[in-house]
């Protein structure tokens, strides 16, 4: 029998903290789970050649925000070794954030990342309902300990990255996309425009949740990334428009 692998790929400045819940659900059900390293390149294209050259040979691909940005690099260079794809809190297209990203470069030149990561980035990550000071400081602690290099590098990647929207429909793996209703940095349109390019690709947006999904409703997101994963690999068999599903918080 085949082991399934997975492939965490975080968002901007974030860790493996941000994927810790899921990588336990997927790891108890006997998923081979790996977190992927996104700090050293400056381009969205180098972080997916980083990925595969250590990644197994056919694997699933998790991405939230930047990550899912990467993942869908990965189904541009390599689609035959992606089995299934998740797409959490993201978007396809071009940055178009240019001019503030220029103006956090220099306010973490000057020396003040952990400012920009509470003052300019934290308030737009949470709904206001997840805004809990546990939250609030697994975001700052994950950026903090990256450093300014990596903030560097990877505001550098986003902000030269391409639109992958003419590349989405030829994406045929079982493919999840995940949104959260509350989410103002990639809203709930950003995720319906890659889906409805996808053909069988399935919508989910999450009451009660802003851009960090993983950790504001990490149950609901375990869940759904099992069920993806339970599909079979390769090529999706649906074809026609994207399903679209609200999920509520049980609690």
């Amino acid at each position: 029998m085949t082991t399934k692998s997975a492939i965490f790929l975080p968002g901007f400045m974030c860790d493996e903290r941000l994927f810790e819940p899921q990588i336990q659900a997927l790891s108890n059900q006997r998923i081979a789970c790996a977190f992927a390293d996104l700090t050293q390149a400056c381009s969205i294209e180098r972080m997916a050649e980083q990925v595969l050259k250590s990644a197994p040979r056919r694997f699933a691909a998790i991405g939230l925000s930047m990550g899912g940005i990467v993942a869908l690099e990965l189904c541009r260079q390599a689609p035959d070794r992606i089995t299934h794809l998740a797409l959490l809190n993201t978007t396809a297209r071009a940055d178009a954030a240019g001019a503030a990203r220029k103006k956090q470069l220099g306010r973490v030149a000057a020396g003040e990342l952990d400012l920009v990561l509470r003052e300019e980035l934290k308030p737009q990550y949470l709904a206001p309902v997840n805004r809990t000071e546990g939250r609030l400081r697994i975001l700052e602690n994950m950026g903090v300990d990256l450093g300014e290099d990596v903030f560097c590098r990877q505001t550098m990647a986003l902000t030269i990255r391409r639109s992958y929207l003419d590349h989405v429909d030829q994406i045929h793996c079982p493919t999840l996309l995940m949104a959260g209703a509350d989410d103002t940095v990639c809203p709930v349109d950003r995720h319906r425009e890659i889906a409805e390019r996808i053909a069988g690709a399935e919508l989910r947006v999450i009451d009660a949740c802003g851009h960090i999904s993983t950790l504001e409703q990490p149950d609901l997101v375990s869940a759904a990334l099992l069920e993806l994963l339970n599909l079979p690999g390769g090529r999706a068999t649906k074809t026609g428009n994207c399903a679209l599903k609200l999920v509520k918080n049980a609690n």
